[in-house]
């Protein structure tokens, strides 16, 4: 699958540097430096740009910033997320303002107009930013974690326990569940109005992903399926999976959907989709649409569509 949303991979992660604090802290304190910001769950932008500030700007993000991270080197200059979750909202209740025409954008409802590789530093930053906000105490013993390795890592600071904490990636399968010319789509609750999607779930403990595309399946929908395949992966940092995509065949069952989980569930075939969904329903009443184009959902979809 090709131009997956922040899919692309343009940092050099740089590993070997993590470990080495004083490497880090003169990267980030380096003429070179840049920084993509974090508030909320808003990201720092200028002229529809992921905002990777240089210079004075990027040292004054770094000194607002509660939590430091460092994401990797693009072409060679070190490049840090920083969180400024501290900073207040405006009176009426609106983002901080930041200088030079710079703006805060929601990356779910932005990914699709930024470039690639904005899309993916910003989406990286995010999942990491997401983490230490809720990391800050350790799982094991309660006691206090401190980051470690750029951000990469914390570290219990009880003595005794010690413990290190990873970042974590909840794994989730989606999945293109066709029978014959009809593919399979269902709507969550949650949902805007007229927005239809392919299947996703959870991986559970013990569980393959195959095996998970299975029983979510059933479970949501009663549909029975084979013929499981994957199709491609995808991070999606809302706030820390990572989306593999699998298509499969129903081969029986009776769809039932799971109100529990679902709001509708059904079969639509190819005619179906052309004459009913439009992305121009998006954000109206006007009639249905399909997943956001980008989405490994969507592209999934495309595919099936051009058969």
């Amino acid at each position: 699958m090709s131009h997956l949303l922040f899919a692309t991979a343009p940092l050099d992660r740089a590993h070997h540097l993590r470990r080495d604090l004083t490497i880090i802290n003169r990267l980030r304190s380096g003429p070179e430096v840049r920084v993509v910001s974090y508030w909320r769950d808003l990201s720092l932008l200028r002229d529809g740009r992921a905002l990777l500030a240089c210079g004075t700007e990027a040292a004054q993000l770094l000194d607002l910033a509660s939590e430091t991270i460092f994401l990797g080197l693009l072409a060679g200059k070190p490049v840090f997320a920083a969180d400024v979750n501290t900073l207040r909202a405006e009176a009426d209740g609106a983002p901080p303002q930041w200088e030079n025409g710079a703006s805060w954008g929601e990356l779910r409802a932005i990914g699709a107009t930024l470039s690639a590789e904005d899309g993916a530093i910003l989406a990286t930053g995010r999942a990491l930013v997401n983490w230490h906000r809720t990391a800050k105490f350790c799982g094991r013993c309660g006691s206090p974690t401190e980051s470690r390795e750029g951000g990469h890592v914390r570290v219990c600071l009880d003595i005794a326990c010690n413990a290190q904490h990873y970042p974590r990636t909840d794994n989730a399968v989606i999945m293109q569940v066709t029978d014959g010319d009809n593919i399979l789509l269902h709507r969550q609750p949650s949902w805007p109005a007229g927005m239809w999607s392919v299947l996703a779930g959870f991986v559970e403990p013990g569980e393959t992903l195959e095996q998970a595309v299975i029983r979510e399946t059933h479970e949501e929908t009663g549909i029975i399926v084979d013929d499981i395949r994957y199709a491609g992966s995808q991070p999606w940092p809302f706030p820390a999976s990572l989306m593999v995509g699998f298509t499969a065949r129903a081969i029986g069952g009776q769809l039932c959907p799971d109100l529990h989980e679902l709001e509708d569930a059904r079969w639509f075939s190819r005619a179906d989709i052309a004459a009913d969904f439009s992305d121009a329903h998006r954000n109206t009443d006007a009639g249905p649409y399909l997943a956001r184009p980008g989405s490994i959902a969507r592209q999934m979809i495309d595919a099936w569509l051009k058969g």
